[in-house]
């Protein structure tokens, strides 16, 4: 097995995530073992104090493993993910959140049919499905931003082949984030694209921001739905807003997006949640103030 090439690197990078990596880590070892591609797991540690290294380090002799550890202010989003890169040998980088589960065993099967489309495909990801304790507000703003893009999906089809030669979907203001995303909670890429081709230094957004560079190359990413997986947040009010504050002047601001509002997505699935009609009538009031709060967020943000 030494001498043969690895094909996957999977890279995690951990900070105090013990209650998830040994599910994640074990599902990986389910994946790997059905799919037997030679793979490696690169994991890059942040000083985690809750024994997320300890825990890392039982799946030693169950896994090709690799761990490393960075100090914690060193953690970068973007420059992080380049050290990964340039510690792994693979054909293909799979990224990985700590919190993050695929569904899917064939996951690994999927990745290799959609690269081999084309040698121009360069980024594979998939949809979040959100965990069922996930705040209800948070949950169906989960939802309807994966919609967005779902709607694009032809009947019966499970991937969207977004090409910017072929204009797949509509390559319109509106449109542009559908070009632009990706999330590096769960996206796979050719590594030969990675190494020309660095994240750049920034704490938000670096799956973003590389989405814009593969569309702006002319390259092509695919949206996988047999790529889901489970993932989303379950933020307390403060880190609500210190996120949003950043997700829309990244949107907004700097990529200068024009993205309108999914209201209504999120109203409907409201009415669908089997709620009380008191209970119904406060999220939607508390959608409504949400809303509110992005404005305010928007304007202290342009300022």
């Amino acid at each position: 097995m030494k001498d043969k090439k690895i094909l996957f690197s999977i890279i995690i990078p951990t900070y105090n995530g013990k209650k998830w990596i040994s599910k994640l880590l074990t599902k990986l070892h389910k994946i790997i073992t059905i799919t037997n591609y030679n793979t490696e797991v690169i994991i890059i540690d942040s000083e985690s104090k809750d024994g997320t290294f300890e825990e890392v380090l039982k799946f030693k002799n169950k896994l090709n493993l690799k761990v490393y550890r960075i100090k914690k202010e060193e953690f970068n989003h973007g420059l992080t993910r380049n050290l990964g890169v340039k510690l792994s040998k693979g054909k293909y980088v799979w990224f990985l959140s700590q919190d993050a589960l695929p569904r899917d065993n064939n996951i690994l099967n999927y990745f290799i049919e959609d690269f081999n489309i084309s040698k121009r495909v360069v980024a594979i990801y998939g949809p979040h499905i959100p965990y069922p304790n996930t705040p209800i507000i948070q949950k169906i703003e989960f939802k309807c931003f994966w919609k967005k893009i779902d709607k694009f999906l032809s009947p019966n089809e499970n991937r969207l082949i977004l090409d910017p030669a072929k204009r797949t979907v509509p390559v319109s203001s509106e449109n542009l984030g559908i070009w632009f995303r990706l999330s590096n909670t769960s996206c796979v890429y050719r590594r030969s694209f990675l190494k020309k081709n660095f994240f750049p230094k920034t704490n938000f957004g670096e799956d973003i921001l590389i989405g814009k560079k593969i569309f702006d190359l002319k390259l092509i990413k695919i949206y996988d739905k047999r790529c889901a997986v489970l993932h989303s947040h379950k933020f307390n009010f403060k880190k609500y807003l210190d996120y949003e504050k950043k997700f829309l002047y990244l949107r907004y601001f700097k990529l200068k997006l024009k993205d309108k509002p999914n209201f209504l997505c999120k109203f409907k699935l409201i009415l669908k949640e089997d709620l009380s009609f008191p209970k119904r009538i406060f999220y939607i009031f508390k959608l409504l103030l949400y809303y509110i709060l992005k404005i305010y967020l928007l304007i202290t943000s342009k300022v």
